[in-house]
């Protein structure tokens, strides 16, 4: 009986450490990271992706909702949110797509500089909620250890410096495995500051981009803000994120906002 249930133990621990070799890039799972969104905009370069924070807004990147000279908000009729799935087509009966009424992009966000690189969006009807595909985040407050085994969520997108496959592939969330760096020993000669967390992805094959989501234990960490090459790694990038738990104050007061964004406001100035 010990050597049946022995057996049975290697066997579970044989598939389960198969499973984690396989699963450095993953296409996720229905129901997986459940807060994650397709934020529509006019940029043609880039699916980026937000999290729903309750049934009214959603968090995602500063970058994604500005245009590409950095000087001005997207108009909130070029922006809309998907949410409820997890590929672009074809569209589930759980898909949710919204328009968006107000963009509140982060007043301190420096785009040179990567600062504060968050914006809340406000949707022009609230999603359905309960749902069995769209659920609110769930920000990590606590502190996320040296060498902790996280995930970076992205959707599919074409790598660099490779040609297009014969036939398209279908745009879909996908998961990356990465780990934590200590911030002194992440490489850049950017200052990273405390309010950031820096991180190594586990292959340098599938690119990531300001918007990216990194989440640990399922619990929202950050929101990519950007990447650089260490000398030390030349072949791997490493990524740096903005810590959302750092400005959960400011994402609460973008809840009960009445003022827009001031008109003509540009982040470069």
């Amino acid at each position: 009986m010990v050597q049946l249930s022995l057996v049975i133990v290697l066997l579970v621990g044989a598939v389960v450490g198969s499973r984690a070799q396989n699963t450095v890039l993953r296409d996720t799972l229905r129901g997986e990271f459940p807060s994650v969104v397709n934020v529509k905009t006019p940029r043609v370069d880039q699916e980026c992706l937000g999290v729903v924070i309750n049934a009214n807004h959603v968090l995602t990147a500063a970058f994604c909702v500005i245009n590409d000279a950095g000087t001005h908000i997207f108009a909130t009729r070029l922006v809309r949110v998907l949410a409820g799935d997890i590929v672009l087509a074809p569209a589930t009966i759980t898909r949710q797509v919204r328009d968006v009424s107000h963009i509140f992009v982060h007043e301190n966000y420096r785009p040179h500089l990567f600062e504060n690189n968050l914006a809340v969006i406000r949707l022009h009807a609230p999603f359905h909620l309960p749902s069995n595909a769209i659920e609110p985040v769930y920000i990590r407050n606590r502190i996320v250890a040296d060498n902790s085994e996280c995930d970076i969520v992205r959707w599919l997108r074409p790598v660099a410096g490779q040609p297009p496959p014969a036939t398209p592939e279908i745009p879909r969330q996908q998961a990356l495995n990465a780990y934590v760096l200590n911030r002194d020993a992440c490489g850049t000669t950017r200052r990273v500051q405390e309010s950031m967390i820096c991180m190594r992805p586990s292959t340098a094959n599938y690119p990531t981009i300001q918007g990216d989501l990194m989440f640990c234990d399922r619990e929202l960490v950050g929101v990519m803000s950007f990447y650089f090459t260490d000398p030390q790694q030349q072949t791997q990038p490493n990524l740096v994120f903005t810590q959302v738990r750092f400005h959960t104050h400011w994402i609460h007061n973008q809840l009960n906002r009445t003022q827009p964004m001031p008109p003509g406001w540009n982040p470069l100035e």
